[in-house]
Parts: C-alpha cells; sequence; structure tokens
C-alpha cells in the first residue's frame, strides 16, 4: 500500500520532469537524485510493510511516511499548476 503512494508521488515526478514544466522551473537538474531517493525509499518501505503487523512503531512510522507523500504529492500538483499559469500569462 505505501509502495503505491510513492509510485503516485514517482509519477508525478516523472510527469513534472519531462515536459517543459520542469525545464521552466529548473527541475530537471534535481528529477534524477529525487528519483533515486523514492526508489530507495519504496524498497525500504517493502520491507517494513511485512513488520508493521508485530511493530507498532514501524506502523506509525509508515501512516507519516504515506501522510508526507500525499503532501508532496499535493506539493507536485500546485507546482504543476502555477508553472502552467506563468507559462500562458508571460
Amino acid at each position: 500500500m505505501a509502495e503505491a503512494v510513492i509510485e503516485i508521488v514517482l509519477g508525478s515526478l516523472s510527469s513534472l520532469a519531462q515536459n517543459e514544466i520542469g525545464l521552466f522551473l529548473g527541475f530537471d537538474q534535481e528529477f534524477e537524485k529525487i528519483s533515486s531517493l523514492l526508489t530507495t525509499i519504496k524498497a525500504t518501505l517493502e520491507d517494513a510493510e511485512e513488520k508493521q503487523f508485530t511493530d507498532k512503531a514501524i506502523q506509525n512510522w509508515l501512516q507519516k511516511l504515506k501522510d508526507a507523500a500525499h503532501v508532496l504529492d499535493d506539493i507536485l500538483d500546485e507546482c504543476a499548476t502555477k508553472a502552467l499559469e506563468l507559462k500562458y500569462k508571460g
């Protein structure tokens, strides 16, 4: 389940980076670094998901990470929207 959240965020990052909005924001330079980090987080999540049923601390950590990933996805959406607004105004 947590991996799905990371996949959504990776999809948002890919979409933003692969179009001219990413270039407009200077995002293309950071994309590879962020993508690699999220891939590492996804692998860690796969292990943590199995352990969450026996460890409440891991369960709590996973929920916080999922919440943070949703916030990140919202921020990326806002960035894409703002970049489009700037592109069409200017």
